[in-house]
């Protein structure tokens, strides 16, 4: 193809499409090169927080939400062992579950329509360069065996978690912190409709929403070094473990999937940020940057890092100024992490806490509590805030509250040393997470500090 473009996305998932989509619609002359176009059948990217919502809508791309039974998600309900409580999205806001595949085609849809944009169907071999810097990529299509090359000015690389580009311009490393196994419930009678569950489950969580009218998605952790596999003792564990303490309504739902056998596993990967700049290139999303699915963050901070390297793009009168081009793409890697920090930190440090016997009654019963206690931390999960001040100061007030009760209700030496390897395993789940993310030197050094006490 001798044409030139301004921009070359490699990857039309929900980041590069959703910046394809931005960019055309504001002129700029695009190249998407994804491997299939077919709709994709996947078990996470499938709830949409009200803050993704909202910069979707400042994308201007909110419409890419209709046409496919996308559900109203309001909420969160909290089940452990027998109780249960609800907790509301703040000002009424709504986020939306649907089948992830529905919405990227709509997202897709939506591209395809842009006319400065073309898209190829094809699968990228490698990223060429002049002179050290990218100009652009080497591709073949799905018809074609011959090589073809497509030149660009900026090569944004959008290819996924298993990308194959990103140890090219990162210094990050892939880590599987634990196993989701999907199940897809029929005509599943949930306790509160229009409500993410939240089964607060011993080993780990389950995780219940609806994505259809008639259908809801049920994602189940496991914490194992290697993923789960069909078999007797699969079966058994579902139905020894996790059945007894799901909410009674869903049972039937749960044993016909279960029945019916049809299981996906994806692993959950934790990938930091950690680029390193490399002239003529970005990376975007999962290729970027990877969190705990636990709380449904992902599309959020896809979408957040689109609109925001996408406005900078925008601002681009003319992509030749190599030198403009590139200030614009440190400045992204530069503070990305104001917009993203506290979705990455909670995801994480949220299944960290899950996985604590103390942290996770803790949890529970701070939330339990009502008001700001809920309604704050509500917030941040719902990136209708993204205040990391506020992030970290109910995540050690949860800790607090959890040593409170620890004192209360056991022995004072059992007490003691309880809080003590409660509040170190806080320490310890959080203080990477932070460091990570650029803090401000008013988290930064006390976490330090954290570390080096509970080392």
């Amino acid at each position: 193809m001798a044409e030139e473009f301004d921009i070359c996305i490699v990857g039309a998932g929900i980041a590069g499409a959703s910046l394809a989509c931005y960019l055309g619609k504001h002129g700029k002359r695009v190249a998407v090169i994804e491997k299939s176009m077919v709709e994709r059948d996947v078990i996470i990217g499938e709830l949409l927080q009200p803050g993704g919502v909202d910069v979707l809508q400042e994308m201007g791309l909110e419409e890419c939400l209709n046409g496919f039974d996308a559900q109203p998600v309001e909420g969160y309900a909290l089940f452990m062992q027998g109780e249960h409580f609800t907790i509301r999205y703040p000002n009424h806001k709504a986020g939306r579950g649907f089948r992830n595949g529905k919405f990227l085609q709509a997202l897709r849809k939506e591209m395809l329509a842009q006319p400065t944009v073309t898209v190829i169907e094809g699968t990228v071999e490698s990223l060429t360069e002049i002179d050290g810097i990218i100009n652009g990529v080497k591709y073949k299509t799905k018809t074609s065996d011959s090589s073809q090359t497509i030149s660009a000015k900026l090569t944004v690389v959008s290819d996924g978690m298993f990308s194959l580009f990103r140890e090219q311009l990162s210094a990050n490393e892939k880590k599987v912190t634990s196993y989701f196994m999907g199940l897809l419930l029929k005509s599943c009678e949930l306790p509160y409709k229009n409500y993410g569950h939240v089964v607060v489950a011993e080993p780990s969580p389950c995780l219940m929403y609806p994505i259809n009218a008639t259908e809801t998605r049920m994602l189940i952790d496991f914490p194992w070094s290697e993923a789960p596999r069909k078999s007797p003792e699969l079966i058994a564990y579902l139905e020894n473990t996790i059945a007894p303490q799901l909410p009674s309504s869903m049972l039937p739902s749960f044993w016909e999937a279960v029945n019916e056998g049809k299981f996906k596993v994806m692993p959950n990967h934790h990938i930091p940020a950690k680029p390193v700049y490399k002239p003529g290139a970005v990376l975007l999303g999962d290729s970027l940057n990877m969190r705990h699915p636990l709380t449904g963050g992902g599309m959020t901070v896809a979408l957040t890092d689109a609109k925001n390297l996408g406005a900078r793009l925008i601002a681009i009168q003319n992509f030749a100024d190599t030198k403009q081009v590139g200030e614009l793409v440190k400045q992204f890697y530069a503070t990305r992490h104001n917009q993203t920090a506290t979705i990455n930190i909670l995801a994480d440090a949220l299944y960290g806490v899950m996985r604590n016997e103390d942290l996770k009654r803790a949890c529970y019963d701070y939330l339990k509590r009502g008001g700001h206690y809920a309604h704050e931390p509500i917030s941040i999960l719902s990136a209708v805030s993204r205040d990391v001040n506020l992030l970290l100061s109910h995540f050690f007030s949860v800790a607090g509250y959890g040593i409170k009760n620890l004192i209360r209700t056991k022995s004072i030496t059992v007490g003691l040393l309880r809080s003590r390897a409660m509040l170190r395993d806080a320490v310890n789940i959080v203080a990477p997470l932070v460091l990570n993310e650029k803090p401000s030197w008013k988290w930064k050094y006390p976490i330090k500090a954290g570390q080096i006490v509970f080392r």
